[in-house]
C-alpha cells in the first residue's frame, strides 16, 4: 500500500485528481478504497452504487469513485471513465 501511494505521489505532485475504482463484486475494492482513509483494515459488505472519498495526502487531493461490482452496475462504469486519471481494478479479493 505505502508503495502505491508513494508511487502516486511522484506521478501527481500536489494537484487534484479523480481516481476510479472498479471490478469485480466482492473483489475488495471498498476495503482498498477505506484503508487509504483511515490507514487501518475495515470491514465492509458489497457496495451498491457507489462509495465517494476525499483523500489529501501532502498537498494532493485523490478524488476516489469505488464502482459497485455488480453484473448489473458494470454497464454504468465507463461513465465515470470520463476525466478519471487513475483507473485501479479488483479482479478478485474476499469481502462480506
Amino acid at each position: 500500500m505505502g508503495q502505491l501511494i508513494a508511487k502516486l505521489m511522484r506521478i501527481f505532485g500536489s494537484q487534484e485528481h479523480k481516481v476510479i475504482i472498479v471490478g469485480l463484486d466482492n473483489a475488495g475494492k471498498t476495503t482498498i478504497l477505506y484503508q487509504f482513509l483511515t490507514n487501518e483494515a475495515v470491514h465492509t459488505c458489497s457496495t451498491i452504487g457507489s462509495n465517494v472519498e476525499e483523500i489529501v495526502l501532502q498537498k494532493t487531493h485523490f478524488l476516489m469513485w469505488d464502482l459497485g461490482g455488480q453484473e448489473t452496475l458494470r454497464s454504468t462504469w465507463d461513465t465515470y471513465y470520463s476525466n478519471a486519471e487513475v483507473r485501479r481494478e479488483r479482479l478478485g479479493g474476499g469481502g462480506c
